[in-house]
């Protein structure tokens, strides 16, 4: 257990996470962690990060794929 104390941090109070509790959250500067209030204990989890359109197309060698439409008549009793 880590005991840490609460400071002023301008009209706020704050505490301080040492880099071993960041690392053990797999956590660094900038992230966001998720705050939990659980029977009077605090809960800190590392947020999922957001992904941008642009990263998740950064590495697409924008190659065309060509598709073939297919059509098929009902077999059951779809209701299409």
């Amino acid at each position: 257990m880590i005991k840490l104390p609460v400071k002023q941090w301008g009209n706020s109070q704050a505490i301080r996470l040492p880099k071993s509790l960041l690392e053990a959250l797999e956590a660094e500067k900038d992230d966001d962690l998720n705050v939990e209030v659980i029977n009077h204990s605090i809960i800190l989890t590392k947020a999922e990060k957001e992904v941008t359109f642009e990263e998740l197309f950064k590495d697409y060698s924008k190659e065309k794929f060509t598709t073939e439409i297919q059509s098929f008549s009902p077999v059951g009793n779809e209701k299409w």
